[in-house]
């Protein structure tokens, strides 16, 4: 493929990479690059003031194929101060993943800003736990989506629940021939959310967020992307996981999703 890119463009069509790949199925795309390939989109609707992106909701409503996909946005709402953008991605006539974003005007100044605002210290920065890669999270994969992504887990362990806290950083372009965005790499990294702060043996069960939803409060302005993640669990196989997303100045996004989970042998 390449330069190795995610994904390229083929007219109107998103072709994936073997980078596409999510770890559960070979023939299946990993979060992050669904919820990439869908703020993309997003991102290149035209507002009619200066906007950014305040919140940003997918939804898995099927397995996404490792196969050309089309992508569609519609405006839902657009004003002045706030736009609402759906992006939906298909298999064919089959919708298989959508996206509804909210975009917020810029530009207004607040005269009196509060000196303190909630605490949300930085996580130990990027290589200062020292950590061979055998411990993150690509280990149990022969490729796809987390080859492309370094990981640094400066607090806790792959699989060790919580305290995660880890540095992500994307290897390679997003789409071939492009910059990688801030919004796309925030969104593809947030997936990411839901994987960090697992508890359960990857070998033994499958935990597949069915969603996720990223509440942005600055987009990030360095590759790396610290992710501070929890996740719980219920016998019932329906679990929940959060994280505090950071740049490496301070916190950028708050993120959740939704877990299936299951015996690798009912899967």
């Amino acid at each position: 493929m390449g330069d190795d890119a995610i994904f390229h463009l083929d007219g109107d069509t998103v072709v994936p990479s073997i980078n596409a790949q999510g770890p559960w199925d070979p023939g299946v795309q990993h979060g992050g690059a669904v919820a990439g390939v869908l703020a993309r989109a997003v991102e290149q609707v035209s507002t009619p003031v200066p906007m950014r992106v305040a919140r940003f909701t997918l939804d898995m409503l099927r397995r996404v194929p490792l196969k050309p996909l089309t992508i569609s946005t519609e405006v839902l709402r657009t004003g002045k101060r706030i736009q609402t953008v759906r992006a939906e991605l298909h298999d064919g006539d089959l919708l298989v993943a959508s996206a509804v974003a909210v975009s917020v005007r810029t530009g207004a100044e607040i005269e009196t800003f509060p000196d303190r605002q909630p605490d949300a210290p930085l996580p130990p920065p990027p290589g200062s736990a020292g950590r061979p890669l055998g411990l993150n999270p690509r280990a149990p994969m022969p490729e796809g989506f987390p080859h492309v992504v370094e990981f640094d887990r400066v607090v806790g362990s792959n699989r060790g629940g919580t305290p995660s806290k880890t540095w992500v950083r994307l290897l390679v372009p997003f789409v071939r021939g492009e910059e990688t965005s801030p919004l796309v790499n925030l969104m593809a990294m947030a997936d990411f959310t839901s994987g960090l702060g697992a508890f359960l043996p990857f070998d033994q069960y499958v935990s597949i967020n069915t969603d996720l939803t990223i509440h942005v409060v600055r987009y990030p302005t360095s590759e790396h992307i610290g992710i501070d993640a929890e996740t719980w669990a219920d016998p019932d196989g329906i679990g929940q996981s959060r994280a505090r997303l950071f740049d490496e100045t301070g916190l950028c996004a708050l993120s959740n999703a939704s877990l299936f989970i299951e015996s690798r042998s009912n899967y």
